[in-house]
């Protein structure tokens, strides 16, 4: 009974409560901006690689800057700096949405956009994951981990997408500034929190020596390290290339409307949604490692549905199952992150976390747009899955990366009244 309201005690506290809001109502906003924006990039250069170009363009610096960021959430005040994140999103896209109003954007105008945005994004992100431990109790962390992906597949890639799909066939400038709008809602539930203290430090050192400090904890530690490498490698060439290689498959290959571009994406936020009220009711697995690269390889595998698909609804599988996947593999990737980190590592684990496992990302966007262009959709993935899932496999088979788990293990045979694990 108390893990099926684990959920239902979280919501009682109120700076998590406060925090989830102000980001489900952001997600919304993403939702609506990524359908718009990718369909304004196509329709105005026909090119699944001037997308991608456009794709990594705004991963690019959030990539580059994802270690410093980390270094300066251990610095200051994390709810400060989700502040000053949300709020620099806010104006940067009600800028884009006047110049689009104006018809004075162009594809270049877009990739600065893109590059600038990026950096921000990577303050949010380690600044996400440090303060959330501050101000959630441990035993409700797998909760919140799963409430997070909840709003961001109900929101962000579910309704969201729906909507923008919509409103680009009306107006590609009000879609942005709904973006721009829930910004700025966001940041009125992060004002609206407790201010939270910033980390205690012992010790004056220079940023320099907090990232080199990030980079050495993770090297020494295996299992963090191996599960990243294989993780940046599937996110390159199979997952965030669908962002970019689906559309243009809809609208290229089978020259499908723009309703459905916004469709794709929200199947895979009902997906999404359904199983982060599965995952939020699960405890722990005992064994965690092996457990997240089972569901990982089967996201990972479902590319090879684009090999075969010859409608929306075949399509639509590959997203089905990787956010399905994604999302339950998060929260246990989150929650043992959590765990097992050192609380005044965590901003500079998470950006590690991030920087590596994005890091092949903007290179792997252009590279799928190229090879897509050269040998088609539907070999690119059908290559590039089964290449994915060799490190998957490894990861599964190795007795030194799931050694962490080892002790997990041994107390439940010492202790079968331990909680049951899936």
């Amino acid at each position: 009974m108390q893990r099926r309201l684990a959920v239902a005690r979280l919501i009682q506290h109120r700076e998590p409560t406060l925090l989830l809001a102000g980001q489900a109502v952001s997600n919304l906003g993403d939702g609506v901006a990524l359908v718009a924006l990718t369909l304004l990039v196509l329709d105005t250069t026909h090119s699944a690689s001037m997308l991608a170009w456009f794709a990594a363009a705004r991963m690019a610096p959030t990539v580059a800057f994802l270690l410093v960021g980390g270094a300066v959430v251990d610095r200051f005040g994390r709810r400060t700096l989700l502040l000053i994140s949300d709020g620099s999103r806010c104006v940067l896209t009600a800028a884009l949405t006047t110049m689009i109003a104006l018809h004075a954007l162009h594809y270049v105008e877009l990739i600065v956009f893109a590059l600038v945005f990026g950096v921000f994004d990577a303050l949010f992100m380690p600044a996400y994951a440090a303060l959330t431990p501050q101000i959630v109790p441990t035993e409700l962390l797998p909760a919140m981990n799963s409430i997070r992906p909840l709003s961001s597949n109900l929101m962000g890639t579910m309704i969201g997408p729906a909507l923008g799909g919509l409103l680009s066939a009306y107006s590609t400038a009000w879609a942005i500034a709904i973006d721009a709008a829930t910004f700025a809602v966001s940041a009125g539930f992060l004002f609206a929190m407790r201010p939270v203290p910033a980390p205690e430090r012992t010790e004056t050192t220079s940023m320099l020596h907090d990232v080199r400090e990030g980079l050495a904890y993770v090297r020494r530690t295996t299992w963090f390290w191996t599960c990243l490498s294989a993780v940046a490698l599937v996110n390159a060439l199979v997952l965030v290339p669908q962002g970019v290689l689906v559309p243009y498959f809809l609208r290229h290959v089978l020259h499908a409307p723009k309703v459905e571009v916004g469709l794709i994406f929200t199947v895979g936020g009902v997906a999404g949604v359904l199983m982060s009220l599965v995952a939020g009711n699960l405890a722990m697995p005992r064994r965690r490692i092996r457990t997240m690269f089972s569901v990982w390889g089967i996201g990972t595998t479902a590319g090879l549905v684009m090999g075969f698909a010859t409608n929306f609804w075949e399509v639509a599988l590959f997203p089905v199952l990787v956010s399905a996947a994604i999302v339950l593999g998060n929260v246990f990737w989150e929650s043992m992150v959590q765990e097992e980190v050192p609380a005044e590592m965590m901003g500079r684990a998470s950006s590690v976390d991030w920087f590596v496992s994005l890091g092949l990302s903007p290179i792997g966007l252009v590279v799928a747009g190229a090879l897509a262009g050269a040998i088609g959709v539907r070999t690119y993935y059908v290559v590039m899955t089964l290449v994915c899932l060799v490190p998957t496999g490894l990861i599964l088979l190795s007795r030194r990366v799931n050694a962490v788990d080892a002790g997990r293990v041994r107390a439940r045979v010492v202790d079968p009244a331990a909680g049951a694990a899936p």
